[in-house]
């Protein structure tokens, strides 16, 4: 058996060490508290934010063996570049298509999107950082291993409300994601997989497709155009 995996599922022992229902309080407290920041005003929203990644942060430093068998682990970056490599090239078909349907544009619209760009990337690194590390070790203690990455991809899906359309696919990329963490043991590779294609999606699909990929508050602020389409109700 691979180290990282039998070192993850040690780690996985010991945080879910306690009966079933305080294991599923500690996962949906800080669920909670990402959920509430998704749609408060934005000091409370950063404050929960902050607090729900202190709390994962904090019980994995409690429970799991060491860095390694969480994922970090630069080297295997290389051995998984072929899947990184298959990565680049679906975003750059999705790129090309969107090129010449025409739907390609600015990342979210802005003058110089770098600093987005980069910003994304290591929020998708939080992302994966919280939902792997955590959510998953959490809910292999509950149920099995398929039920697990499934229920990693509703908990991935919920944070993307109400936001339609990016809800569904992100139900299905976080199912995916989640394998790949399973079988790789390697965060690093994930969270590059999750920030190229998001920010091909976001650069490639027409506005009213995924609009500019806002979830929570943000996403209500300023409506979707197939929420602007929709009839007015009687």
């Amino acid at each position: 058996m691979n180290p990282a995996l039998q070192n993850g599922a040690v780690g996985a022992a010991r945080m879910a060490s306690g009966s079933r229902a305080a294991i599923v309080l500690r996962l949906l407290f800080p669920i909670a508290l990402i959920e509430v920041a998704l749609w408060a005003p934005l000091p409370v929203g950063i404050l929960c934010g902050v607090c729900a990644l202190w709390y994962i942060s904090w019980n994995l430093w409690r429970t799991a063996d060491n860095a390694h068998s969480m994922g970090f682990d630069l080297r295997g970056v290389m051995r998984e570049s072929w899947l990184l490599g298959t990565t680049l090239a679906l975003a750059l078909t999705i790129l090309a298509a969107a090129y010449f349907s025409g739907s390609l544009h600015r990342l979210w619209g802005l003058q110089h999107p770098w600093y987005a760009a980069l910003g994304y990337v290591c929020w998708a690194f939080v992302q994966e950082f919280m939902l792997q590390c955590f959510c998953l070790r959490m809910l292999r203690a509950l149920v099995s291993r398929v039920s697990a990455w499934i229920l990693s991809g509703a908990v991935f899906a919920v944070a993307h409300l109400p936001n339609p359309s990016l809800t569904f696919v992100t139900f299905f990329a976080g199912v995916a994601f989640t394998a790949i963490y399973a079988r790789k043991r390697n965060l690093y590779v994930v969270a590059l997989i999750h920030a190229v294609l998001g920010l091909t999606l976001a650069v490639s699909a027409p506005e009213a497709w995924f609009h500019e990929l806002r979830v929570g508050r943000d996403f209500l602020r300023a409506p979707s155009a197939i929420a602007a389409d929709m009839p007015p109700a009687r």
